[in-house]
């Protein structure tokens, strides 16, 4: 949602941007049986209700959740390699087959139908995945994401040296665009 939200805000705008993304590693590593909590429910709940148009859907049960952040992030990461545009579409895409598709974004093939969806060379982002550059990268990221910016939440969004913490409503980052220029 706050990535919508970011992203309708920089398209209203004459001036271009560029947003760089650091990646927070929201669990770093696999649980053997992860659940849907009734607290994360009721977040994607609100998520849905504030922004209805996204089509968030809550998980139910029987579908599969993902069980943590790292597979999602070493694929944003190998996406990353394919250009600034081919990682912006595999970006929202992504968001989109776990947001709205409930799908785990931990499996390589979700991963891969991803992929090919955004329009990514297959073959080159199957092996760009495996690279243990992008493992470094990512863990790099996270580093940066808690000691340069102290997240601690996802999404935590940068915007110059303002760190914006949750979904933020399209005002906050207006007026934190606004103090950049």
């Amino acid at each position: 949602m706050a990535e919508v939200r970011l992203n309708t805000v920089l398209g209203s705008l004459a001036r271009r941007f560029c947003v760089q993304r650091v990646g927070y590693i929201l669990k770093p590593e696999s649980s053997a049986f992860p659940t849907f909590s009734s607290e994360r429910r009721g977040h994607w709940l609100q998520a849905a209700a504030a922004e209805p148009a996204l089509g968030i859907r809550p998980w139910v049960k029987g579908e599969r959740y993902p069980g943590w952040s790292v597979p999602a992030l070493l694929a944003a990461q190998a996406a990353r390699r394919q250009g600034d545009e081919a990682s912006e579409t595999f970006h929202f895409a992504l968001f989109r087959m776990f947001l709205v598709e409930n799908r785990d974004i931990t499996d390589g093939t979700v991963l891969e139908e991803v992929a090919l969806k955004a329009g990514l060379d297959l073959d080159r982002f199957r092996i760009d995945r495996k690279d243990p550059k992008v493992k470094e990268a990512v863990y790099a990221d996270h580093l940066d994401a808690v000691d340069l910016w102290r997240a601690e939440a996802v999404p935590t969004v940068i915007v110059g040296e303002e760190r914006i913490e949750g979904a933020a409503p399209s005002p906050v980052y207006q007026a934190a665009l606004a103090r950049l220029l």
